[in-house]
């Protein structure tokens, strides 16, 4: 951990620093307040006289421990000795962090020129988004489905916003439940509910929702709806044609939860991502909807519950290390390879929910290296990390781990920190560019340096893809055997396996034709 300040920690010093979130959320002001400009993510860079620091991501402003007044303070200039701030609020239970939904901020206001208490501001751990998913097309309340946006605080809790309407994910304290409502809605008036009063944030897999369902004039259990803390799609990665089973590159979608984490499948194929609690791995399995017995356990799970007869049969696999979902960079991968008849480990393959394009903007024409201005498609990765190509050229924008920077390189990929600019990346994990206004600094010959260049921004187009396209086959290869079942016997399928697998296959269709029908209209 960096030490930004003094050393001196409370207590166990080792035990208060582990319990420090990695990131934090500041909500309550709006758009058009004043200082509203101190909401946002901000993320754990050190200590200061033994409490966290957090700094803002693409700012220097700071939440630090100002310790002769025993407030957390927000200041716009970061870390120093002082008390001038832009906001504040009193320490009474003496918290290593400040991530603490309890603590009462007051905001400076110019036409008072004091600061005025904000009970709308409140600091907590959540994650910024969250995924509902699972409540099939035909039923009532289908457009629920999809990705929440960290909004605002209810309850004291973290309030959720669908993102392309008006459904929220709220906290109601008086009854310990977590609502599915209309923005407009107050009190306990919902569409759907789940207990879950221990729950700090609604993206639990273990949260059970109830539905309004007008048939019956009741809230019935949903079993196959779950909130995850997971990105709606992510793209696997890195493997060349070459090596064989590239197939399993491409974009995923978030269709439900399997042994409670995110499960992923790849439109148009029969591969899916999902987690083995027997091995506390990640597998990807190219035939995990091919075979009507997997595919009946699959409803079976919607239906029941009961994942009990999944299979260790997977084309790829990765140790899970207590992620949610399997869209980290940090993620190693082992592929299936045929010659050798065993899953070999690949450093080029990677997991990510990184942007497909970047675009680099604001280099003055005039000034020395302007033509690092353009657009960069994602390409393949680099030790560890998404890597970027600038579209009718030879420059790269790649990651260099041991000053934790993205450069750009005209040279490409190389292992070295030579490189034309840099940035330096906010998050230590973060898979692509800063793309939320980090500073960016580019080399000038007559100085002899790299020189922060206001202007200079990355930010992801709008018009860019967000679908990996298939991988290309690779000259004169056939299609390679399928990998064998890994520590699980099989039977093979019989006729009443066959049968029920076809009962139970919305309207006899296979692969993508019955995708929806997972998604929920997502």
């Amino acid at each position: 951990m960096q030490d930004v300040g003094s050393a001196s920690m409370p207590g166990d010093s080792e035990g208060d620093a582990a319990s420090c979130p990695r990131s934090m959320h500041v909500v309550g002001r709006s758009a058009g307040q004043e200082n509203h400009d101190i909401c946002g993510e901000y993320v754990h860079v050190g200590q200061h006289h033994g409490f966290a620091v957090y700094q803002k991501l693409g700012s220097a402003t700071a939440i630090r421990y100002l310790r002769s007044m025993h407030r957390w303070v927000i200041d716009r200039a970061g870390v120093r000795e002082s008390d001038v701030c832009v906001a504040w609020a009193n320490d009474s239970v003496g918290s290593i962090h400040p991530a603490r939904a309890d603590l009462i901020w007051h905001v400076w206001d110019v036409t008072s020129q004091v600061h005025v208490m904000d009970a709308n501001v409140v600091t907590f751990s959540a994650p910024a988004k969250i995924t509902l998913v699972g409540r099939a097309a035909n039923r009532e309340n289908a457009s629920a489905n999809g990705e929440y946006t960290l909004a605002g605080v209810c309850h004291s809790r973290p309030l959720y916003q669908h993102r392309n309407g008006t459904a929220v994910l709220r906290f109601h304290s008086d009854e310990g439940r977590w609502l599915l409502s209309s923005v407009y809605d107050s009190g306990n008036v919902c569409c759907a509910f789940a207990e879950g009063d221990s729950m700090p944030h609604p993206g639990f897999p273990e949260l059970q929702w109830h539905f309004w369902e007008p048939q019956v004039g009741k809230f019935s259990p949903d079993p196959a709806t779950r909130t995850l803390t997971a990105p709606r799609m992510l793209h696997v990665m890195g493997r060349s044609a070459e090596s064989g089973n590239a197939r399993i590159c491409g974009t995923y979608y978030l269709a439900g939860a399997w042994e409670g984490r995110s499960l992923y499948v790849q439109p148009g194929t029969q591969t899916v991502i999902r987690y083995s609690g027997k091995t506390d791995r990640w597998l990807i399995d190219c035939e995990g909807l091919a075979e009507p017995s997997l595919m009946s356990k699959l409803y079976h799970w919607i239906l029941t519950g009961d994942t009990s007869a999944a299979s260790e049969r997977c084309t790829a696999h990765s140790q899970a290390c207590g992620t949610q979902h399997p869209g980290f960079c940090d993620l190693q991968w082992q592929v299936w390879d045929t010659l050798s008849g065993r899953h070999n480990r690949d450093l080029k393959v990677r997991a990510t929910t990184a942007p497909l394009a970047v675009r680099i903007a604001g280099r003055l024409p005039a000034s020395e290296n302007s033509d690092i201005n353009g657009d960069y498609v994602l390409q393949t990765t680099h030790l560890g990390r998404p890597a970027y190509q600038k579209v009718g050229g030879r420059a790269m924008i790649r990651f260099w781990p041991p000053s934790g920077r993205w450069v750009i390189d005209r040279e490409g990929l190389r292992n070295t920190d030579s490189c034309v600019a840099y940035a330096d990346s906010p998050q230590q994990n973060s898979d692509h560019p800063p793309t939320d206004g980090a500073a960016w600094y580019v080399w000038e010959t007559s100085r002899g340096g790299h020189f922060l260049d206001q202007g200079l921004a990355a930010s992801v187009p709008a018009d860019a893809p967000t679908e990996l396209p298939p991988p290309a086959p690779a000259a004169g290869k056939r299609g390679l055997a399928a990998p064998p079942v890994v520590d699980q016997k099989r039977r093979r399928l019989d006729a009443a396996d066959a049968a029920e697998a076809r009962a139970r296959r919305p309207d006899g269709l296979a692969g993508q034709g019955w995708l929806p029908r997972i998604f929920g209209g997502a």
